[in-house]
């Protein structure tokens, strides 16, 4: 049997769901072929996935063994805490008390056996005419005696023996909480490898560990000059790590990948499409069908996309797969709890403005707009917002790449609102049924502060994809007129709220459709 050799964890390569280990270091060989074992993997790891490398050899076949670890006598084992030294004591004290109880029992027992027997005696003498009544008086006597001492005594162990075990439950207990439990398998590689010359050669071992996952996680910081013209904004990336694999990851080189190894991908089967040319229906002939729907812009960066389920979702890389490598080395225990690990951080001007959409919500919130000059895209995942007074709360980073543009909420200013109201007219042609729909949709803007703020507002327009349906702003009724109008229909207006006022903007615009059109 070779002797086991131990080699430490030198780099760990977290996916989505399962981490790659990599074991590294160098072991003496023979020239030749021979049995190499590598011990302390962990219990979890994939028997197939088990990769060796040897410099300047090969290795034929590699495979992963478990085996139960021989638990040795109570008197030969090491205990390591204090803790540990003290389950050790009361059981070793609950398996006295437990013995002194089984013991006093027997006792009683005998002593109840005696009590009967003199009172057999005595009925079998007094029944042949013995009168021995002071003897009889004095056997009874030391029985009973004897009797009771025994009776008080097997209470007081068993008293004893209950406190003794609820002792023991309570620092197991604390033990289960605070310690984590050897493991019980010893798994072990072995390796048949061979050499031409020996000596002392790298050996790398490699292998799958499910119970490991890591999530990107951001912080950005809004923060402004003392005169106010220069904003930047300050966002760290970590990445958090979460493992439970029973082996410890210290001083490791860390590298996180967006990549999934388990998802089979496969083209689709080809199947026959047939196309078929057919004459409109009457209806399809008078009647056009529309619909009005939701649509999410579907841009990356700033634009964003459409949103992931709440929880733990999986990592939105855009479609290519990523790694990212830690700047430094990092120590991972294996306690199943989150740890955090800086990446990479920059600082880029950024554009702050005062924005609201009242059609979403009455709150005016500062939002920033900055560019991507980190050295990597920016993952989706939760951003935690700070400014000068502290943090503000919490939101969320769709996918960025690299120049591309950023925007972050940073929470709400409580002195401005904004109220909106809406009126719709509908005015039908009696001759050529011709529908015009006019919609009024009234603002508030109120400042309730002592200084100006310059605010921006934005609000939705329909978009129209079908020649028989017209979506007209009607800029006489449009007061004040919006400072743009984007092609997704977004009308922007930008005011400036003087202090202690309230302000009033009116959009209206109009949804013609033909008398053909249906559905609207």
């Amino acid at each position: 049997m070779s002797t086991p050799f131990t080699l430490p964890v030198v780099k760990v390569t977290l996916l989505e769901d399962r981490a790659l280990v990599e074991r590294r270091g160098e072991v003496p060989l023979v020239p030749g072929a021979q049995r190499l074992v590598v011990s302390g993997l962990s219990p979890l790891a994939v028997d197939r996935s088990l990769q060796a490398k040897l410099a300047g050899g090969t290795v034929s076949q590699a495979r992963v063994r478990r085996a139960r670890k021989p638990q040795p006598p109570e008197a030969l084992r090491e205990h390591t805490t204090r803790l540990d030294q003290r389950v050790a004591d009361l059981e070793q004290e609950e398996r006295q008390r437990s013995s002194d109880v089984s013991r006093l029992t027997a006792r009683q027992d005998l002593l109840t056996t005696a009590h009967a027997d003199v009172y057999r005696a005595i009925s079998e003498q007094a029944g042949g005419g013995m009168s021995r009544a002071e003897t009889w008086k004095q056997q009874l006597d030391s029985v009973r005696q004897e009797l009771e001492a025994a009776g008080e005594a097997l209470r007081q162990a068993q008293r004893e023996h209950l406190r003794v075990q609820h002792q023991l439950e309570e620092a197991r207990r604390a033990r289960a909480g605070t310690q984590q439990e050897e493991a019980r398998l010893d798994v072990q590689a072995e390796l048949e490898v061979g050499h031409p010359a020996g000596g002392t050669a790298l050996l790398s071992v490699t292998y799958l560990v499910p119970c490991a996952a890591w999530r990107p996680a951001y912080r950005a910081t809004l923060e402004s000059s003392s005169e106010g013209t220069n904003t930047t904004v300050r966002l760290e990336c970590e990445a958090v790590v979460w493992q439970r694999t029973e082996e410890e990851w210290k001083d490791v080189e860390l590298a996180f990948s967006t990549a999934r190894p388990t998802l089979g991908a496969a083209p689709p089967r080809l199947e026959t499409d047939w196309l078929f040319l057919r004459d409109k229906t009457d209806r399809e002939k008078q009647v056009v069908e529309v619909a009005v729907r939701e649509e999410v812009i579907q841009t990356a960066g700033e634009g964003g996309a459409a949103k992931r389920d709440e929880g733990l979702p999986g990592m939105d890389d855009g479609g290519e797969a990523l790694t990212l490598a830690a700047p430094h080395r990092a120590t991972v225990p294996s306690d199943g709890e989150p740890h955090r690990v800086p990446l990479f951080h920059f600082t880029a001007p950024a554009a702050s403005e005062l924005l609201v959409c009242p059609e979403l919500s009455p709150l005016v919130h500062r939002v920033a707009r900055f560019d991507n000059v980190s050295p990597a895209v920016l993952l989706a995942g939760p951003v935690d917002l700070v400014r000068q007074s502290g943090y503000v709360g919490r939101s969320q980073l769709r996918f960025t790449g690299k120049g591309e543009r950023v925007r972050l909420g940073f929470g709400s200013e409580d002195s401005l609102r904004v109220a909106r109201q809406t009126d719709l007219q509908e005015d039908v042609s009696r001759l050529t049924g011709r529908k015009v729909k006019t919609h009024h949709v009234r603002m508030f803007v109120s400042n309730m502060g002592p200084k100006p703020a310059a605010v921006a507002l934005e609000e939705r327009l329909p978009v129209s994809e079908v020649e028989s349906v017209e979506v007209v702003l009607q800029k006489e009724a449009t007061r004040p007129a919006p400072t743009r109008v984007s092609t997704e229909g977004i009308a922007r207006f930008e005011l400036t709220a003087p202090p202690r006022s309230q302000q009033e903007l009116t959009l209206v615009y109009t949804v013609t459709s033909s008398s053909k059109v249906a559905g609207l």
